[in-house]
């Protein structure tokens, strides 16, 4: 049997990381959630997710400066990221874009797009 495809959901905001949990899991995915950077950097260092998505927006850190420290650990050099922010402004897509970013989805985010989205990040 394949292991399930494992998500790390990374946001402060209760409502945003229980549904985006909830689609990652209809999608098939085992799902780790963290609701600040730094503690999201340190999950996905430990677990080595197949997919993170991951807020721009958040307390301690940016999303932005949370994949850069991710970026840095060899496992995870190659790990698909899928920001999502309520920001939709070009620099910030194309900051995000430059990190080497999957995608970049919109909140308040439709369900059916998050879920193609991981999808397609995935790796096959």
């Amino acid at each position: 049997m394949t292991p399930r495809p494992v998500i790390l959901i990374v946001d402060d905001e209760p409502d945003y990381l229980r549904i985006a949990s909830r689609i990652a899991a209809k999608a098939g995915c085992a799902v780790l959630t963290a609701a600040a950077a730094l503690p999201g950097v340190a999950l996905a260092a430990g677990e080595k997710p197949d997919l993170i998505l991951l807020d721009v927006g958040l307390p301690d850190v940016s999303g932005f400066e949370a994949a850069r420290r991710i970026r840095k650990v060899p496992a995870l050099a190659k790990t698909p990221i899928i920001f999502f922010t309520v920001r939709s402004e070009l620099d910030m897509v194309s900051q995000g874009l430059a990190l080497g970013a999957a995608g970049y989805v919109l909140k308040p985010f439709d369900p059916d797009e998050l879920l193609r989205r991981i999808a397609a990040a995935l790796p096959a």
